[in-house]
């Protein structure tokens, strides 16, 4: 069963934002890390803190898909043929 270019390229996001999890460094989190210095400066319950945590995973998994995204279009110019995929 084939599967789609935008899927496998979600499915990167999420490994590169579990890897940021358990990694040593900090630059599989960076896009977390900017949005967090944005909105993590004022006080707030903790149930706006767990709604913020959310996003900062939504953050990552997109940039990092997005990313993904990207790398594999330029390659797909590059080769001059669309590479395998959906």
């Amino acid at each position: 069963m084939p599967v789609s270019r935008g899927f496998l390229c979600i499915l990167f996001g999420v490994a590169i934002t579990v890897f940021a999890w358990f990694s040593p460094w900090s630059w599989p989190a960076w896009p977390a890390f900017a949005v967090m210095e944005l909105f993590l400066r004022v006080p707030t319950t903790y149930g706006v803190r767990a709604a913020i945590v959310v996003l900062l995973i939504v953050v990552n998994v997109s940039t990092w898909s997005l990313a993904a995204r990207a790398i594999w279009w330029a390659l797909q110019r590059l080769a001059g043929s669309p590479l395998r995929g959906a």
